[in-house]
Parts: structure tokens; C-alpha cells; sequence
């Protein structure tokens, strides 16, 4: 056993877990470049959609992005590509190589696109005329869970991003209403959601500045786990506590 005191404990660690979402070219891509530009240390991104690169070579909003690396997903050979570039990390990690890299983030953007291309490539694979299996879709289920839980164990900050989705729920007394959710498999989103520290709704104001909403009302789900906030600037993300 590894019994701590609660201070040493928090200590050690010390690192976030987030996940940010919002619809389809709202501002996932940037929210990753101004937190790599407001971060200590280097970002590392698991470019799973293909957009990033673009959006931030425009330099409209982000202006700094010589600490930022990107590492493409495989995004035909997901599944097999997937579990290899998790190997690749614990190597790196193990190896004290990401240290030396002074990686201390690492986003994967996006979940959402993860977790069609996985299925696509799984369904392929399969003997249903490119359609997934129901097992295809706990493989693939349990592969992301494992993967974050995995993730949480290398010592850095954790930034996965996914497209926004609205649910209709129906509360005890009978009435209905629409609610903001991240766009992941329903059988685990809770499960990927309850793993963060922060779950946040990404959002651009009239004056086009960039922000989290970090609170949970009936219609948006969020939380922070981390301090008091209850919105913030996207560049004031990491400054907890503050």
C-alpha cells in the first residue's frame, strides 16, 4: 500500500483531466491552441479529424504555435492504430522520453470522430458488409474508456475534445427537456465524463472571444471538479485556482 497524507497526495497529483465540446466548428481546435499557448511544457495532439493543423495556421486567434506537435490518427486501421500509438505513449512515458520532450499536455482531437472512425474500421473488417457488429461496438466502447483511464496514468494534462449532441430527457414529474451532452456512445459518455476533473461546453460570444462553460444547468452538461469557476476565458483555462 501507498498510504498518503491529503496534501502529499494532492501533490502528486496535480494534473488535469478535461474534456471540451461544442458543435462542429465552434472552436474545438483553437480551444486546444490557447490552452498549448497558455500551458507550461509542450502539447502533444492525437489528430484524429484533420482540421486542426488548418485552423490554426490561420493564426486569427491563436498566435503562438511553436510549442504545439501533432501526431495523426490512423483513421482507416483505427482500431489496430489506435491500441499501437497507446503503446507508443506508455513507451514514451516509461522511457522518461515524453519528460525529456517537456510534454505536459496531450489532447485527442476528437473522440467523437475516434469513435465513428473505430467502428467504421471494425465494421470493414467484418462480415456484415461494412456494417459494425454489436460486439464491434463494446470493442470500441471499452476501448475509449480504457484508453482515458490509460491516458490519466502518464503524468500530464489531458485535453480530449468531441462535436456537441442534444438529448431529450424526461425528469420524474413527467416533463421534457433538451440537454447539451458531448457526442459519444450513450453507454459510455457518463462513464468518459465522471473519468474528467472538467467537462466544459465551448463557446464564442458576440465580441468573438472564446469561452468554457464549466457549471451544469438543466440544459448544458458541465461540471469542475477543480475550483469554484463557473466560466472562463478558453486562455484562462488553466489557471485553477486562480
Amino acid at each position: 500500500m501507498d498510504i498518503r497524507k491529503f496534501d502529499d497526495a494532492l501533490q502528486a497529483d496535480n494534473h488535469y483531466t478535461a474534456l471540451l465540446y461544442c458543435p462542429p466548428g465552434v472552436g474545438k481546435s483553437t480551444a486546444i491552441g490557447l490552452i498549448a499557448e497558455a500551458s507550461e511544457g509542450n502539447t502533444l495532439v492525437l489528430d484524429v479529424d484533420r482540421t486542426i493543423t488548418k485552423t490554426l495556421a490561420k493564426k486569427e486567434v491563436v498566435k503562438d504555435t511553436s510549442r504545439i506537435f501533432i501526431e495523426q490518427v490512423d483513421n482507416i486501421n483505427t482500431f489496430d492504430g489506435w491500441t499501437k500509438l497507446m503503446d507508443d505513449l506508455r513507451e514514451l512515458a516509461t522511457s522518461g522520453q515524453l519528460k525529456a520532450a517537456n510534454i505536459t499536455t496531450i489532447a485527442v482531437d476528437n473522440i467523437s470522430e475516434l469513435e465513428r472512425c473505430i467502428l467504421s474500421d471494425l465494421g470493414a473488417k467484418g462480415k456484415n458488409k461494412g456494417v459494425p457488429a454489436m460486439a464491434d461496438y463494446q470493442y470500441m466502447q471499452f476501448k475509449l474508456v480504457n484508453s482515458l483511464r490509460f491516458m490519466k496514468s502518464l503524468g500530464v494534462n489531458i485535453v480530449w475534445t468531441a462535436w456537441e449532441i442534444v438529448e431529450q430527457f424526461t425528469s420524474p414529474d413527467g416533463s421534457q427537456y433538451s440537454r447539451l451532452y458531448p457526442k459519444c456512445s450513450a453507454k459510455i459518455v457518463d462513464n468518459i465524463c465522471g473519468l474528467c476533473d472538467v467537462v466544459g461546453k465551448i463557446f464564442v460570444n458576440k465580441d468573438g472571444q472564446h469561452g468554457i462553460l464549466l457549471e451544469a444547468t438543466q440544459n448544458i452538461y458541465a461540471k469542475n471538479q477543480i475550483d469554484n469557476r463557473k466560466h472562463c476565458k478558453v486562455e484562462d483555462f488553466v489557471k485553477f485556482g486562480g
